[in-house]
């Protein structure tokens, strides 16, 4: 099978088609490593021609087709079982950075990272950038894109000024909010169910060269509510971000004996861009906050800001961490309901469940992001709750259940899930995240990816 579906595709497309088994077990796994499916071939793309003849061909032959770039998914969304893997990462250039209007055309493949390190030096940056730079743009906006701007600006899907997709269909589309609109919205935050996205003209906006972050903590989470909410209210900030730090208090008994228990923190980051000519006053910034200590007030330069996070991803590589499996599963609350649902959660957590991970507050505008598929609470604000942990394989039954029974209970408390992450969802699951608007997913798939080849198993859409 593998031999005969490499000897096809060579015959089609310009990219590299791989059977050999290391190239396969390579991207047998995802970034979750929970689940390994082995392909039957690997396929570097060249071009979207070569993405719209690989799907001509799979349609055509009834195999499946799986769309990866750097697998940070965490439930095998981006792999297959014998079928062909697209690999999205051999579509890597960034064909222009236009200062005037300011957008970049880049394909699909490009991470974040090499975009920022050529716009940043320009004084230009996007609007919305993850935690971690190295995922690409057709992955996140394919999943949303969240970061600590998007109180503001909304998701990266957001800022996606034009698309080229092709669909599941075999069919090339330039898509926009004013062009082939349907095929926009549709592969915005689907995780490409309906096409792939090969390119993409991404919005910039001018930065400054220098940061300040303020790092306030927090002993209570309504105080730190409150202190965000007032942040976002105002605009006074450009961007924030938060966690929920436990303190270690010992062991006392549990269900199944003794666990770890914790005394959590809160830690809130709030940074704003500056020239160097003219800092911030720190006393205007932070007025109004009461914070239970500030802990520090660190200036960088704009980039470094951006890369942040590398020294956290250094030390979990180092410590392990990123060699587990991650089950992390973000949801989404409304506002309202966020305080008492996290508090509870948080209770029941003990410490040494993260595994060296963390537990992620993303205080955000519900406004912010227009994208029909991407599902959050119609509130004015709420909070993305994030457990992120890193579990040893013999724990993995066990965090499983706790984090998909969280899942559960933060949808019965309004939440959406955040779909990038762990996704055990059945029918019954998925109908209730989509709501009102399962029936257009539905119909949605069976237009643009009529005979079921893209991504099967993730999305149960029944018969």
């Amino acid at each position: 099978m593998a031999s005969d579906l490499a000897r096809d595709l060579r015959g089609l497309v310009s990219g590299q088609v791989l059977d050999d088994e290391p190239a396969r077990l390579d991207r047998s796994g995802d970034f979750g490593g929970m689940i390994k499916r082995l392909p039957g071939v690997v396929v570097r793309p060249a071009s979207t021609g070569d993405v719209a003849a690989v799907i001509g061909y799979a349609r055509s032959n009834s195999v499946p087709v799986a769309t990866r770039a750097e697998a940070h998914t965490q439930s095998g969304q981006a792999l297959t079982d014998g079928g062909i893997l697209l690999d999205m990462t051999s579509l890597d250039r960034i064909l222009a950075i236009d200062p005037q209007e300011p957008a970049a055309d880049c394909q699909a493949g490009v991470k974040w990272d090499t975009l920022v390190r050529q716009a940043i030096p320009q004084g230009l940056v996007p609007p919305v950038l993850t935690n971690n730079l190295g995922v690409t743009i057709g992955g996140t906006i394919s999943v949303a894109g969240l970061g600590v701007a998007s109180f503001r600006f909304g998701a990266q899907g957001d800022q996606a000024l034009d698309l080229e997709v092709v669909t599941g269909a075999g069919d090339v589309v330039l898509c926009s909010e004013s062009r082939n609109r349907e095929v926009y919205d549709a592969v915005r935050s689907t995780l490409g169910q309906f096409g792939v996205i090969t390119r993409a003209r991404v919005r910039l906006r001018p930065c400054r060269p220098k940061t300040r972050t303020y790092f306030l903590l927090y002993d209570d989470l309504g105080a730190l509510m409150r202190d965000a909410q007032l942040a976002i209210d105002q605009d006074r900030v450009d961007y924030i971000e938060s966690a929920c730090v436990p303190c270690p208090q010992g062991f006392r008994m549990g269900p199944a004996g003794k666990e770890a228990f914790a005394a959590w923190f809160f830690p809130l980051h709030l940074t704003v861009e500056f020239d160097p000519q003219a800092p911030p006053q720190d006393a205007q910034v932070l007025q109004g906050f009461a914070p239970y200590r500030k802990t520090h007030v660190e200036d960088q330069d704009t980039l470094l800001f951006a890369a942040r996070m590398e020294p956290l991803f250094a030390i979990w590589k180092r410590i392990g961490n990123w060699a587990l499996a991650h089950p992390w599963t973000e949801t989404i609350l409304p506002w309202g309901t966020a305080q008492p649902f996290i508090s509870q959660a948080l209770a029941g957590l003990p410490p040494t469940a993260l595994g060296g991970g963390h537990v992620l507050l993303w205080p955000c505008r519900g406004t912010s992001s227009r994208i029909p598929l991407f599902m959050h609470p119609q509130t004015p604000l709420v909070m993305g709750f994030g457990i992120l942990p890193g579990v040893p394989s013999d724990l993995l039954p066990q965090a499983r259940q706790r984090l998909n029974l969280m899942s559960d209970l933060s949808m019965a408390a309004g939440a959406s899930r955040y779909l990038s992450g762990f996704i055990e969802f059945d029918r019954v699951r998925w109908k209730r995240h989509f709501g009102a608007l399962w029936d257009e997913v539905c119909r949605l798939k069976k237009t643009y990816d009529p005979d079921g080849i893209l991504n099967p198993g993730f999305i149960d859409y029944g018969p």
